[in-house]
């Protein structure tokens, strides 16, 4: 694994961390981080591309706002946190592709996470 983190404004030189994050960040959290997000972009790409009313996905908004929290700077360090969260979208983005069956929208909403060290 490597890290690159470029998240935030304490980032090394202003450049980004590749190392341990200034933040105190580790390598393992960054990159759960980057899936967080990853995930999120298929999400919205199923979303926006099948015209899905957002406002009837209530519990799909409160868990894309937690995911964004989890992702923010010095908010969770916890991999095991973040990596249940995954799964937990992965599963709502997998649930939606039935709403919108003809969206294509690339490796965002189609990947399939596996375990840890595979993420």
């Amino acid at each position: 694994m490597s890290m690159f983190c470029y998240q935030c404004q304490e980032t090394a030189r202003n450049v980004g961390c590749n190392v341990r994050g200034v933040c105190g960040k580790d390598e393992t959290v960054a990159n759960l981080q980057d899936l967080l997000i990853h995930t999120l972009k298929g999400i919205s790409f199923i979303v926006v591309g099948g015209k899905l009313d957002a406002a009837t996905l209530p519990e799909l908004n409160g868990e894309v706002l937690t995911s964004l929290f989890m992702t923010i700077t010095n908010a969770n360090f916890d991999a095991d946190a973040i990596e249940k969260q995954i799964l937990r979208m992965v599963a709502l983005r997998d649930g939606l592709k039935g709403k919108a069956p003809d969206t294509v929208a690339g490796d965002a909403a189609t990947f399939v996470p596996g375990d840890r060290a595979a993420m």
